[in-house]
This record gives structure tokens, C-alpha cells and sequence, in this order.
């Protein structure tokens, strides 16, 4: 059965925070922690997994989630305009139900960012659907004053409010360099001195990028998105799991295009205009993402690893992990456990 719960957060960051706790504590229990992390541990009635809260000195909260909810799992949520949350999915999928906005997801690589406007909507995981993501928490107003005490001047306009309520429903390519910075946040486990400097870091190379992919001008990847009808969107957003599914033996790009009803240079076109990248580049991102989780999160051998993300070899493997991340796997889990 499909449980629902109701997030209704007041005006300023302590009402916020407020509403996020009673809401963690209806579905987890916490588990204590000396490195400045809350680890909420979810009931095993309501699923497996854990969701983080990192409370950094800027006033931003770091929140991680790695969760599977049993039976599914439902939040309503209602935020005031100065809510400002920017959230990358590292793996899984989680709908969303935007009042004004309609109907997006996020899914394995896509950023959302709250507009500057109240939201109220519906959030929905499936049964026993793993989504893992990473997001950054805290009031538009702090963030002006954050920019501010960095030199960085004002922050770009977020544009026309129906693109803004897109970029929420994680359909802007523009904001995918954000990703980048928000996963290294993601992998970093360990209990080091440290920790919270690098995870603040990370938030300042995370808010560059948001200002670069909200400066930039011209034709947007939000405007050659609206120009995919709604039926192309929905096969090009199958694509990835296709993909995934096949990645032992990965189908051409005309089988794709087959599969999706769509000619190959509309399937590429479409697929740059969404996700802003090719096809391939894509997937050997997310295989190679994927990778990284794994090698951070279990003790599975590397050729193991190799193969699980589709990889012939374990030195295939091991020349395109080092050519992406610029070290091997096996010393990118020393750096990360």
C-alpha cells in the first residue's frame, strides 16, 4: 500500500527545517553521528535505505538519499517562493506532480531547480524503486546573501516563469554541468577531518555552475525541448533504460531510433536537445557513474564491477574509468572508502 505524507513548509529556514524533521521522523529512525551528518534510517515497514542531512556553516543543508520505499511512497508538498532547492538524481527515477507544471521525472542524471515561486505538487516513488540523489536545501534569500559574501554579485535571472517550472521537473539540459559537482558530494563517505570543507567546496562549484547554466543566452535547450512533441519526449526519456537493459551488448543507434518510432537523426537531435549530450555519451556516463557508486558502496572485485555496468573487459573497464575520472578504480575506492 502506497503511503502518503504531507510537507507544508512556512515561510523562513527554521519553519522549513521543522517541517523536514517531523517528516523524517515519521519514516526513519536516526542513527547518531559525530561527523556533522543526521543519518535517518528508514523504518523497515517503510523501506530500506537512509537519507542524510548534512548541515553546512553556509546555512545550506547537503541532503543524500539512497532509498527504496515498500509499497511505494507519496509526499505532497506545498513551499513558499523563497524555498530554494537544487537536486541531481545519481540513479533511479522519481516522478513529479507540479501543480502549474504538470508532470515531469527525475531520473538517472537530470537536475531540477525550485523556481522562485510557491510550488505545491506531489512527489511519487514506485514500489521498491531504489533512487539515489543528492540535494542542495536552503532559501533564495540565503543564497543571494551567500553570493554575496563570496564577490560573486548577483545571481542570474531564472527567466520566464513556465521555463523556471520546467527546469523544476528536471527537463533543462542547461543545468546539467550541475551534476557533476552534486555527485562527488554523492560518493564522498569518508569520516575525514575534512568531510564538511569538501563537501562546501562542492556547493560553491555546484552554485557556479547554476550561474553559468542560468546566464546562458540564446536558443536554450529548455526552447529546443519544447520543440519535441509530447509523445517524442516520452520515447526519448525510454532511451536511457533501453540502454541500460542492453549494456551488455548495446543496441545501434537505428535500432533505437526504431524502437522509439523516431528517424536516427531525430532520435539524436531530440536526445541532444534533452539530455544535452549524444546518445553514447550518455550511457558511458552512466555506466561509468555507476561504476563509481559501486566501487564506493560494496566490495565487489573491479572486474566484477566492469562487467555489472556492461564492460568486456576488466582492462576496457579499467581505461575508460581512469580516462574519466583521471584515476583507476582501484585507487578511486581508496580515495572514497
Amino acid at each position: 500500500m502506497t503511503r502518503f505524507h504531507q510537507l507544508v513548509g512556512a515561510a523562513g529556514p527554521t519553519a522549513l527545517d521543522a517541517t523536514y524533521a517531523a517528516y523524517y521522523t515519521s519514516i526513519a529512525q536516526v542513527d547518531e553521528s559525530r561527523d556533522g551528518t543526521v543519518r535517518h534510517r528508514l523504518r523497515p515497514e517503510v523501506g530500506d535505505g537512509t537519507i542524510e542531512v548534512t548541515s553546512l556553516r553556509s546555512g545550506f543543508h547537503i541532503v543524500r538519499y539512497d532509498v527504496a520505499f515498500a509499497g511505494g511512497h507519496q509526499v505532497g508538498y506545498t513551499f513558499p517562493d523563497d524555498h530554494f532547492e537544487l537536486e541531481h538524481c545519481v540513479d533511479g527515477h522519481m516522478q513529479v506532480s507540479e501543480a502549474d507544471a504538470g508532470t515531469g521525472a527525475l531520473h538517472a542524471g537530470s537536475v531540477s531547480l525550485s523556481p522562485r515561486c510557491a510550488t505545491e505538487g506531489v512527489i511519487a516513488h514506485g514500489d521498491g524503486e531504489r533512487y539515489r540523489a543528492v540535494s542542495i536545501t536552503g532559501t533564495w534569500t540565503g543564497l543571494e546573501s551567500y553570493l554575496g559574501g563570496l564577490g560573486a554579485g548577483a545571481l542570474p535571472a531564472t527567466g520566464p516563469e513556465n521555463i523556471a517550472r520546467e527546469r523544476y521537473l528536471g527537463r533543462s539540459a542547461a543545468l546539467h554541468p550541475v551534476a557533476g559537482p552534486l555527485e562527488e558530494i554523492f560518493l564522498h563517505r569518508r569520516a575525514n577531518p575534512g568531510r564538511l570543507l569538501f563537501m562546501e567546496s562542492r556547493l560553491v562549484a555546484a552554485l557556479a555552475a547554476l550561474i553559468d547554466g542560468l546566464a546562458v543566452t540564446g536558443p536554450s535547450a529548455d526552447a529546443r525541448d519544447r520543440a519535441l512533441d509530447d509523445h517524442e519526449v516520452a520515447a526519448l526519456r525510454r532511451v536511457p533504460e533501453l540502454l541500460w537493459q542492453q549494456r551488455h551488448a548495446p543496441p545501434a543507434l537505428a535500432d533505437l531510433a526504431r524502437a522509439s518510432s523516431m528517424s536516427v537523426r531525430r532520435l539524436t537531435t531530440g536526445f541532444r536537445a534533452l539530455y544535452g549530450t549524444s546518445v553514447m555519451e550518455y550511457h558511458r556516463r552512466r555506466c561509468l557513474d555507476r561504476a563509481a557508486a559501486l566501487l564506493v558502496e560494496t566490495d565487489w572485485p573491479v572486474a566484477r564491477i566492469g562487467h555489472e555496468v556492461g564492460y568486456a573487459s576488466p582492462t576496457n573497464f579499467g581505461y575508460a574509468f581512469r580516462r574519466d575520472r583521471g584515476t583507476s578504480p582501484a585507487r578511486f575506492r581508496r580515495a572514497h572508502s
